[in-house]
């Protein structure tokens, strides 16, 4: 993974991998019309009510590669699901083996993170095979649980109601990354759903089932994916459809590390090359994974944060403007100094990168100082508190640089 770690009086932390995941940080992000009738009694002709388009039928990844009586069977357990009750069954029709029986129910429960509570089993009798659906809770504690997490959905998603896709999948990741890891794995649901949105706490298939919930409800196509990392420790991350291709996310090596409370973005919307240096993915899960194309732009590139090329002479000025931009867009400051979460990142070859991290490390201070004097300049509004402080931190897999420069409301 190789973080170094440079600072003067701030240390973090970045490893793990499911019981121990890699992480990183930034802040979740946070925002109705009636046709009016007329009175009973006016004579005016009164316009017909706007009728909202039905919502788009939820993406699958899994049920796209199921056929013929696995894909049948799929969406039986889709439609049983609709109006659920204990010790129902569906009938296993046709020749499908066990395996494809079992193979499309893991694949229908990898899909659909809301059915934590369900459990679905191969079983046969005398009039032949069937998959049967128990309840691993009272259904009155189901409908509860289902009620709490709709609340806690629609509170994270009110503010990117009408957000363009990335700043929607901006906010779901910022939102679910920051929930607190469950490293001791005291909390019961700390692998599902409801441990991660209503109980704040959870493991990596938490955060996974919890960006995919978000990113299905805001109408962004999602995928549950499931492997282990390089240490051998099972691991789960997500893949998201952006502008036609997909992007991976791991919202559990983004959660906030060591003294800060920031979520990274070392592992949002980030390539197939970068995904597997650290992770090895699951290949009986599904026939093949989701593959970066040509829409494909990684979150610093899309959102400015991100150098290439030769380190040029005025590279502690370039990056200053980067990490300004950053503190320009933050809504206020407290009145009393503290450390501010800044990133960029080399969106370039290895050897590029080890160009800007030789000059990153030998012009932290040019690059503080520059910043306070562009601060002046624009009549910001804040300013740095230490020009003699700051912490800073790189990650030399995924080449992203922090910065923490101790920032205080200007007086």
């Amino acid at each position: 993974m190789g973080r170094f770690i440079l600072l003067t009086f701030y240390m973090l932390l970045f490893f793990s991998g499911c019981a121990e995941t890699n992480a990183g940080t930034l802040f979740a992000a946070p925002v109705a019309s009636e046709a009016e009738q007329p009175p009973a009694d006016s004579k005016a002709s009164a316009a017909p009510p706007v009728q909202e388009p039905p919502p788009r039928p939820a993406f699958r990844y899994g049920r796209s590669f199921l056929v013929e009586e696995q894909a049948v069977l799929y969406d039986r357990l889709s439609a049983l699901f609709s109006t659920p009750a204990p010790e129902s069954a569906i009938p296993v029709e046709g020749g499908m083996t066990d395996d494809g029986v079992i193979y499309t129910i893991n694949t229908f429960l990898r899909e659909n993170p809301l059915y934590y509570w369900a459990e679905l089993s191969l079983a046969a009798g005398e009039e032949g095979r069937h998959v049967l659906l128990t309840y691993k809770l009272a259904p009155e504690e189901v409908a509860r649980r289902q009620r709490e997490i709709e609340a806690r959905a629609a509170e994270i998603l009110a503010p990117v109601k009408e957000a363009p896709p990335f700043e929607a999948a901006l906010a779901i990741h910022d939102a679910v990354a920051v929930i607190p890891y469950d490293r001791h794995e005291a909390t019961p649901d700390h692998g599902n759903i409801y441990g991660a949105l209503v109980q704040g706490a959870a493991s990596c298939s938490g955060y996974a089932s919890g960006f995919q919930y978000l990113a299905e409800l805001a109408g962004l196509d999602s995928v549950f994916l499931i492997g282990e990392s390089m240490r051998g420790i099972p691991h789960a991350w997500n893949a998201v459809r952006l502008d036609g291709s997909w992007h991976f996310v791991d919202c559990t090596w983004n959660r906030p590390l060591g003294e800060f409370d920031d979520v990274y973005h070392d592992y949002f919307l980030i390539d197939a090359g970068l995904l597997l240096a650290e992770r090895r993915w699951d290949e009986t899960q599904y026939p093949a994974m989701p593959q970066p194309s040509e829409g494909f732009r990684d979150y610093y590139r899309r959102i400015g944060y991100a150098v290439s090329g030769d380190v040029p002479g005025n590279a502690p000025d370039l990056l200053a403007g980067i990490f300004y931009r950053q503190l320009a867009a933050k809504p206020s400051f407290p009145a009393n100094a503290r450390p501010v979460f800044l990133e960029f990142r080399v969106s370039d070859s290895p050897e590029v990168y080890e160009q800007w991290k030789s000059i990153y490390i030998k012009q932290l201070f040019n690059i503080l100082r520059a910043i306070q004097k562009k601060t002046g300049e624009e009549r910001a509004g804040f300013v740095i508190d230490d020009l003699l402080s700051v912490a800073c931190d790189y990650n030399d897999t995924t080449q992203v640089f922090t910065f923490y420069p101790i920032i205080r409301q200007e007086d």
